[in-house]
């Protein structure tokens, strides 16, 4: 009898075993790459992407754009709006079947902000929280230093640092070593090749429609194409070319779908300390030299926005956008120059750095048309220099960089997420070290009033003010906003893929008939 139970028992593996490789994966392409899957010492679009696909937070923003709680189903405000209540979900559970209560929330809270990486975004919430404490097995009560009237966005799966985990090294950043509360399970993941996800059956919420999901990382543009074209992926998300995008809306075989307005952004960002760019007629100089017609005709042939302002004019969810940057005018970049001391006979000499692969294959061409603008001043000579994306932002941060490009996605849909970051927020891992400008006070007073400000009518002035000073301090160029990746392609049968104002996949929703 034991005899016959074993075999049943091994038939009944193998049996399982079979039906889970016969499952056919959900393939997403991608030439995006991770950086780090730390929840304290990583700051970039895709990172967060399988962060926030492994795990959640105790808010949430969802499909609709309605944020909501998550990981806690209720809350409250304290009357002076400085104490915040969460009431964690009950039965909530890792993947390794750790309990996520209250004291799970204060440890993956506390701890993220105490190892506060310096290529991380912890600034985000560590600023506005004073202390966390536990009141019972299943409410945690945050304490902040001041009252912040987007909180809730603070803690919401937006934004990395805010999601709860377990299972991380105590005194060292995740690098991939932790448990999540799902929608998925991060069951592997290569550097520059693939992450591979499957279903955690523990979820709390509607289960993911698809059980097995592979993000593959392609070299280029022509790589991704190639994939989507071949049937190698079931749909690719950031970031094919411009022409690729136009030719493969001819392909019967292939599905392209536009998803406007797009909040991200693109700009270049001066370390403001970096000679020669700590003067700040030199940066004025480069913002009216700077051609953006010209890059979104040559480089993405109509298909991105020239932009005068870091706020997307997308209302709602964020307002107070004003154009406050100038349009282009060699004459009065070349007046700026002399007045700073430059001319033919004496030039200015920058480098202008950019990642090759990060925002896709276009940035070289990005680079040499802004090299050209800047050299038709006939006193800008620029020296073009590029770094892998991990080297790029550990360079960054340690203020490596005079002139660089970067790119946005908003953390938290509002104002203030496109303002604070590079001035008050993160300035030195961001790279721009403004903290060590005149003006930083300023900024850091302004937007405190603006972000405890309830009266939208009144914080959206505030961020005007804020918008009109960065046109004087020019800490930042804003170019273009990316509406170029507001773009899916897919094979037919893919369903469910969309991208609204987040600039993210609900990964969960997409599955193939």
């Amino acid at each position: 009898m034991r005899k016959i139970l074993g075999v049943f028992l091994l038939a009944a593996v193998a049996f399982s075993l079979v039906a889970f490789a016969a499952e056919e994966p959900l393939i997403m392409g991608t030439t995006d790459r991770v950086t780090q899957l730390s929840f304290a010492n990583s700051y970039d679009h895709f990172s967060w992407h399988v962060l926030r696909n492994t795990t959640r937070a105790l808010m949430k923003v969802d499909e609709n754009l309605n944020l909501v709680p998550d990981v806690a189903e209720s809350y409250e405000i304290s009357p002076d709006g400085m104490v915040y209540t969460f009431h964690i979900r009950p039965n909530l559970k890792f993947w390794d079947g750790t309990v996520c209560d209250a004291a799970a929330v204060k440890w993956a809270l506390d701890r993220t902000i105490r190892l506060d990486g310096p290529e991380g975004g912890v600034g985000l919430i560590k600023g506005v929280i004073d202390h966390i404490d536990v009141v019972d097995p299943l409410t945690v009560k945050i304490t902040l230093t001041r009252p912040d009237a987007i909180f809730l966005l603070r803690m919401s799966d937006r934004i990395a640092p805010a999601l709860i985990y377990a299972g991380a090294p105590e005194n060292d950043f995740a690098n991939g070593k932790y448990v999540g509360l799902g929608p998925y399970k991060l069951v592997e993941y290569k550097p520059d090749q693939y992450v591979k996800y499957e279903a955690y059956d523990g979820y709390y919420g509607p289960a993911p429609k698809s059980k097995l999901v592979i993000e593959k990382m392609y070299s280029d543009a022509a790589a991704l194409r190639a994939a989507i074209e071949a049937g190698d992926v079931d749909f690719v998300f950031r970031t094919l070319s411009p022409q690729d995008i136009k030719d493969l809306e001819k392909d019967p075989n292939v599905v392209v779908k536009y998803f406007p307005p797009s909040p991200g952004i693109r700009y270049i960002l001066f370390n403001v300390t970096q000679p020669p760019v700590d003067d700040p007629l030199v940066r004025q100089a480069i913002c009216y030299a700077v051609d953006r017609d010209a890059i979104a005709d040559q480089v993405f042939s109509g298909t991105v926005d020239p932009i005068y302002t870091m706020v997307p004019k997308v209302d709602p969810p964020f307002f107070g956008a004003i154009d406050v940057f100038p349009h282009r005018d060699l004459a009065k970049a070349k007046a700026l120059l002399k007045k700073a001391g430059y001319d033919e006979n004496h030039p200015l000499k920058l480098n202008l750095w950019y990642t090759p692969k990060h925002y896709g294959t276009t940035e070289a061409d990005v680079a040499a048309v802004l090299k050209g603008s800047l050299e038709e001043t006939g006193v800008i000579q620029i020296n073009i220099q590029s770094l892998e994306w991990g080297a790029y932002t550990e360079r960054m941060s340690q203020g490596g960089f005079d002139m660089f490009l970067l790119g946005w996605h908003p953390d938290y849909l509002e104002t203030s997420n496109f303002l604070a970051p590079w001035t008050v927020e993160a300035p030195e891992g961001l790279g721009t070290f403004f903290n060590h400008h005149p003006n930083y006070q300023a900024y850091k007073d302004i937007l405190e009033v603006a972000t405890t400000t309830v009266d939208v009518k009144k914080r959206a002035k505030l961020y005007e003010a804020v918008q009109i000073l960065s046109a004087q301090d020019v800490p930042w160029i804003p170019l273009w906003a990316m509406t170029d990746e507001m773009v899916l392609a897919m094979r037919p049968n893919v369903k469910g893929a969309f991208l609204n104002v987040t600039m993210d996949i609900y990964l969960w929703d997409i599955y193939k008939e």
